[in-house]
């Protein structure tokens, strides 16, 4: 049996002010203490275009992971790149018809971060979740290592909302 995990699944609405604390506060949980980062998904509809935006810890893949998720913040030629990566099935990534309901729930400017942690992660990510005007929509411990694991759960929780 695997050890639980906790989905947390926050949701921004349109107008939502991504300035990097989001993707900081996740590079603090991964690089260890007690929270434990074992899998991300952020998902939104461009505001202008409604155009689907994705991107998962495992787009990256190893060392880049992160630079990736800042080149997917602010470079909107390599963010179609990385949302098709993202969207491409690969080992360990939600799968596309997943992703792809979970963004038609979201109206254009709106997003869902989803994150699988171990340990005291609420208050790191809580925070910078905030400072962006997002919210928590669910939070529940799950037997799973990768957001794969329960993305028909994340599926029915974002629809739950929207």
């Amino acid at each position: 049996m695997n050890e639980l995990a906790q989905l947390r699944v926050y949701r921004f609405d349109p107008g939502a002010a991504f300035e990097g604390g989001l993707l900081g506060a996740m590079e603090r949980m991964q690089l260890g203490g007690d929270a434990k980062l074992l899998d991300a998904l952020f998902v939104r509809r461009d505001t202008t275009t409604g155009a689907l935006d994705a991107v998962d810890l495992t787009t990256g893949g190893g060392d880049a992971t992160f630079a990736s998720l800042l080149d997917f913040r602010l470079e909107p030629r390599r963010r179609r790149s990385i949302t098709h990566a993202t969207l491409t099935e690969h080992p360990g990534g939600v799968p596309r018809a997943e992703i792809e309901a979970i963004g038609a729930c979201l109206e254009a400017g709106a997003a869902i971060l989803a994150v699988l942690s171990t340990g005291a992660t609420a208050t790191v990510l809580a925070d910078a979740v905030a400072r962006c005007g997002g919210r928590l929509i669910a939070d529940e411990p799950v037997e799973a290592q990768a957001l794969a694991q329960v993305g028909s759960r994340l599926r029915a929780v974002v629809d739950s909302v929207s």
